[in-house]
């Protein structure tokens, strides 16, 4: 029997937890027992009747692991689950348990995912010391992590022919079926959108609604000029590859969001009373995102058209900032207009939104699937992005409430958090399957 999970390992670990500086700094918040259960594979442990680890925890302590039994179960607060090989390998490989949580390798049985979200660094400062006390290859760097990608600088292939006049557009490829639909669903004009309604609702909002509304659509027209700014170097490295039905689709892409652009410079001009300078809406994280992690990502492709960079690319875009941040939001602002009945030309713009955004994430994970389809390796460097970037994007959603004790119009933390986490662990399943 291997030492892992031994009762001698397991008062390594918890020395390990007390010894750990990130899990003393990260850690002091959580005061409650844990329960690591297995959802199988229990006969691998030593002793019978055990259905994972307890530990008591308090403020940046951990004051007891043991064994874990049916009865302990009831007056736990978290119960989270994973088989047997699960935990291991979490354990050996030093894995973000957030990142295994959204995509369901973890199972939340009992708690608050808010909670949890809120303790993700001493989560990982948790494995982190059982990955210590386990391998001494904890600190090696997966195969495939950035500091180990060599910058390819791809040259354009040379022209011989056209797609058109050799063997036809593949009208069945899925980047031409989701052009149909832009064609078809994507045809509205900002310009169209009467703001008179609006502009005589905005005058009746409180102080708080009025800097909450200012607030959320601030953080979004600037997202929308980034990824207009930002997306030419993807649609330049799908056109140097030939990728014809890829690019048309791309052109739409394109329009798309320098029409959403367009709606919500419209919406401040002629609703909130022109130009106001909103930069101090954007806090660290969103700067992080958006300023710096979207905007080096995509614009690397103009220097390496590589795989790797092409992945890197799509998911700080059509993963983590479409399909996780814009998609929630963008649901939770469109719920909060229908319900509250306001704002009806605001509300019209943001429907229209996500039709568009849909399609746009739908071209994401097809173009993601691509990749690792034809480059398996990427598989890990994708769950080392997603995983790396949400921590990220759970903490711009933390920057829309942080500002705000009381939030009006009904605008809710945990729910952002639980709709933000249930998309993300959908498109990772499937990217993953």
């Amino acid at each position: 029997m291997t030492a892992i999970f031994s009762p001698q390992w397991m008062q390594d670990w918890k020395s390990a937890i007390n010894s750990s500086s990130e899990y003393h700094k990260h850690g002091k918040g959580w005061k409650d027992p844990l329960i690591l259960k297995f959802s199988s594979g229990q006969e691998n442990l030593p002793q019978k009747g055990v259905t994972g680890f307890w530990l008591d925890l308090y403020e940046g302590k951990c004051r007891a692991i043991r064994y874990a039994n049916p009865a302990d179960e009831a007056n736990t607060p978290t119960v989270l689950s994973a088989g047997f090989d699960h935990w291991k390998s979490m354990i050996e490989s030093g894995s973000d348990p957030l990142f295994l949580l959204m995509k369901g390798t973890i199972s939340l049985e009992k708690g608050s995912l808010l909670k949890l979200t809120g303790q993700r660094n001493a989560a990982k400062a948790l494995l982190k010391a059982a990955s210590d006390i386990t391998s001494d290859n904890h600190y090696a760097e997966p195969a495939h992590s950035l500091s180990n990608i060599l910058t390819v600088a791809t040259v354009a292939v040379e022209r011989t022919a056209f797609s058109t006049t050799t063997k036809g557009l593949d009208f069945d490829s899925f980047p031409m079926q989701l052009f149909q639909k832009a064609k078809q669903l994507g045809i509205w004009n900002p310009s169209d959108i009467d703001f008179s309604k609006d502009k005589e609702q905005w005058q009746a909002f409180s102080e708080l609604e009025k800097n909450v509304l200012m607030h959320l659509t601030g953080m979004f027209v600037a997202g929308e000029e980034a990824v207009t700014l930002d997306l030419l170097p993807l649609i330049m490295t799908v056109a140097e590859e030939g990728r014809i039905e890829e690019e048309i689709f791309l052109t739409s892409f394109l329009w798309e969001e320098a029409k959403h652009t367009e709606f919500f410079a419209r919406f401040l001009k002629e609703v909130t009373g022109g130009h106001i300078n909103m930069q101090h809406f954007h806090g660290p994280a969103y700067k992080s995102l958006f300023y710096e992690e979207l905007h080096e990502a995509l614009n690397r492709l103009k220097t390496d058209k590589s795989p790797e960079s092409q992945l890197r690319a799509s998911v700080t875009y059509n993963l983590i900032v479409e399909g996780t941040l814009a998609e929630t939001g963008y649901e939770a602002y469109f719920n909060m207009l229908t319900e509250q009945d306001i704002l009806p030309g605001l509300r019209e713009g943001i429907g229209h939104l996500k039709r568009d955004e849909s399609r746009h994430i739908a071209f994401g994970l097809y173009f993601i699937k691509r990749l690792i389809s034809a480059h398996p390796h990427l598989n890990d460097l994708l769950e080392q992005e997603a995983g790396r970037l949400l921590h990220k994007a759970i903490d711009v959603v933390n920057e829309i409430f942080d500002p705000h004790p009381e939030m009006p119009f009904g605008l809710d933390r945990g729910w952002y958090i639980e709709y933000a986490s249930s998309q993300f662990s959908k498109r990772i399943a499937k990217l993953t399957s």
